[in-house]
């Protein structure tokens, strides 16, 4: 099987066994094809039977109401003969017919169908003749196929008033009509199930188009409401730094720049800025990933000079809060990845452990596995519920609650590390305890 039907198979697989209505179906669908094949083999099976059975009726019936006559012509071979073609005809099925009787130690034929067979031995009987001599009040029949038609072969004693064995009845009749009828039957039958299997193939399809249709409402209606979110979040966090920049400059109109706080009033100005100005990169980032347009500059480099630089930057805002920064990362390993990128990365996870912890100690771990580079932070911040931690790097998800929601945030910062990450052919994970806190772990390729 080629690369491109093996792909093909795994998505239909997969599709199928997403979808428990099309398992259904196709359960369903095997369901009937076998039952149908059960059907239609039980069906030749008993037509043939009942075939066999009415024929052996007919051929029994045939020699009982035959024995009395022949009893009485069975020393006028020519009229017996006669009789038997009369037999013959109302009954197309008897190819030959036999009267035998016992001269010496041989059956010797003395009435037939085909004259040329009179006067000769009888060979192709024994068996059924030996049931007829041991049974002389019975007709018996014995089965038998030549050249791959089948015939019936039978045999009954013609007794005399006194019930002597005077001579014996044999028949061979053709079962190819009866045979022909049920492979008839049975072909019908077969064009019947291509059809019905055609018509499940048809459903088939058809209800698996409905639940692409469906599939595609669904994800419509989540893409609508990411729209929403997206809408409601833009509008929040761009106005909201723009709010603190009017108020802060409306003071400065009021008080003047050579006001005592002025400083500190363009501090938080710029520190707003900086807040829209993220904002604004990670909207753009996101739309660069989900076009493929997101730049890398992929090279081998030593991590530990740009996390030692992030937690530089990042240590007057942890300080601030009462957190210490601890770095352990050793020099000397080389990595595969991008430099800006792995600082952005970093960036968002330090940040991010700022501002969700209250006390204790951030730490920035790293070392080689062998195969990759372990990248850690660590904090003791709030920590999140295993439930948030299966979200938390989804696009927009922001975990909730009040301590959350008072900082400004987007949702958007892990999914793009995430994006990121992954695009550097890495790995990201979380593990967190909810009031403990949590550890960001990220797996980035050795440089060969």
């Amino acid at each position: 099987m080629s690369l491109f039907d093996t792909r093909t198979l795994s998505r239909g697989l997969a599709k199928i066994f997403a979808n428990p209505q099309l398992w259904l179906t196709v359960f369903v669908a095997v369901a009937i094809f076998v039952s149908f094949i059960y059907i239609a083999n039980r069906f030749s099976t008993i037509a043939q039977d009942a075939q066999d059975r009415l024929v052996n009726v007919r051929v029994g019936s045939l020699q009982d109401a035959f024995a009395p006559l022949s009893a009485l012509y069975i020393r006028d071979p020519e009229k017996l003969s006669l009789y038997m073609r009369d037999m013959a005809d109302r009954n197309p099925t008897i190819v030959e017919f036999l009267a035998v009787e016992k001269i010496g130690d041989a059956w010797i034929i003395t009435s037939a169908l085909n004259e040329a067979q009179r006067g000769t031995n009888l060979v192709g009987y024994d068996f059924v003749l030996s049931l007829a001599v041991a049974e002389p009040e019975q007709s018996f029949t014995v089965e038998e196929v030549l050249g791959g038609k089948r015939f019936f072969r039978t045999a009954r004693a013609i007794l005399s008033e006194d019930k002597q064995t005077l001579g014996v009845l044999l028949t061979r009749q053709s079962l190819s009509e009866a045979d022909r009828q049920i492979a008839g039957n049975i072909q019908t039958s077969f064009f019947i199930l291509f059809g019905i299997l055609l018509l499940l193939l048809f459903l088939f399809f058809h209800h698996a188009r409905i639940i692409d249709y469906t599939e595609l409402y669904r994800r419509l209606k989540e893409v609508d409401q990411l729209k929403d979110d997206f809408v409601g979040m833009v509008s929040h966090e761009l106005r909201s730094p723009l709010t603190i920049i009017r108020g802060y400059v409306a003071e400065l109109k009021e008080k003047g720049v050579h006001a005592e706080n002025a400083p500190e009033l363009l501090k938080r100005i710029d520190d707003a800025a900086q807040a829209q100005n993220m904002l604004i990169a990670d909207i753009l980032d996101v739309a660069r990933i989900e076009q493929g347009r997101l730049e890398y500059a992929i090279k081998d480099f030593d991590p530990a000079s740009v996390i030692q630089s992030v937690a530089e930057g990042l240590t007057p805002a942890a300080s601030a809060k009462g957190l210490a920064v601890a770095v352990q990362v050793p020099s000397g390993v080389l990595i595969t990845a991008d430099e800006g990128r792995l600082r952005q990365v970093v960036t968002n996870f330090v940040s991010n452990a700022v501002k969700y912890s209250d006390k204790g100690e951030i730490t920035i771990s790293g070392k080689s596995d062998g195969k990759n580079f372990v990248l850690r932070v660590s904090d003791t911040g709030i920590g999140m519920s295993a439930e948030d931690v299966k979200k938390l790097f989804g696009k927009f998800y922001r975990v909730p609650g009040d301590r959350v929601r008072k900082e400004v945030g987007t949702g958007l910062g892990l999914w793009i590390t995430k994006q990121i990450v992954e695009a550097m052919k890495g790995t990201v994970s979380v593990e967190s305890i909810q009031g403990v806190g949590s550890h960001f772990i990220v797996t980035l390729p050795l440089a060969k």
